[in-house]
């Protein structure tokens, strides 16, 4: 099952059916030829045909409905595995995922394999969202508000969803000014395209903390709290603003 898989993972399942019809026609020949050679000394062609004949037909059909159950097996994991690390609701990545890649991007900061930033942004006054529209009004806000954000940021980097209505990035490969670029296009873009719950527009704005690794800090933990104390106070300064906190 495990080199099957490898097969269909390297080749796709049309390759991977001829592969194995291929060798299965290559065996019944070497057994026959050796059959036929033991048995009296000569191989007759008639023999050679059958064993050519035989795995060329029955081959490809055995090897359809293995592979069909492996790769059946293959999208289940694939499936779970995707469950593991997404975030029902918007689809993006979950804090437990961001969590590990965000600690893998640290420890080679930490070695001096690049700059990494973080962005971490709150949805202003949501609670106002749920209390006057309803809780499935603030899914939906929500959704649109991660759809925004992963139209905003590269391909490179990682959205995910912190816990409520926050949100964070990893910007690997990021230092301050280019995070702080990718924080306002984040910004600008939730303003300007509010979110519609059944036809009506409900704009939301989002206060950013944005923080970028330093030699000195000792665990991710550092950068975390960092990118939230920026994000308090961008709360505290009015809102719909990004702030960078400091490390003094």
């Amino acid at each position: 099952m495990g080199i099957m898989r490898r097969l269909l993972l390297t080749y796709g399942l049309g390759r991977t059916i001829l592969l194995m019809t291929v060798a299965s026609i290559l065996v019944s020949e070497m057994v026959n030829f050796i059959v036929s050679y033991a048995a009296d000394g000569q191989v007759g062609w008639s023999s050679m045909t059958i064993a050519f004949i035989v795995p060329a037909i029955v081959a490809p059909l055995f090897s359809w409905l293995q592979l069909r159950l492996v790769y059946q097996l293959e999208e289940a994991r694939e499936k779970l595995q995707r469950l593991a690390i997404t975030d029902e609701l918007t689809q993006t990545f979950n804090r437990r995922h961001f969590m590990a890649a965000a600690e893998i991007v640290f420890l080679q900061a930490q070695r001096g394999k690049g700059p990494f930033s973080v962005v971490l942004l709150d949805a202003d006054d949501f609670k106002q969202v749920n209390d006057g529209y309803g809780h499935l009004a603030g899914d939906e806000v929500l959704r649109q508000l991660a759809e925004n954000i992963r139209k905003s940021i590269r391909k490179h980097d990682l959205l995910a969803r912190y816990g409520g209505e926050e949100f964070i990035v990893l910007l690997p490969n990021t230092h301050l000014e280019e995070a702080l670029e990718v924080a306002e296009r984040i910004r600008v873009a939730i303003l300007h395209n509010p979110a519609e719950v059944n036809g009506i527009p409900l704009k939301v704005t989002v206060s950013i903390g944005v923080a970028t690794f330093k030699p000195i800090m000792q665990s991710l933990d550092d950068i975390l709290s960092l990118a939230d104390k920026a994000q308090y106070q961008a709360k505290n300064a009015g809102k719909n603003r990004i702030e960078l906190a400091s490390t003094g």
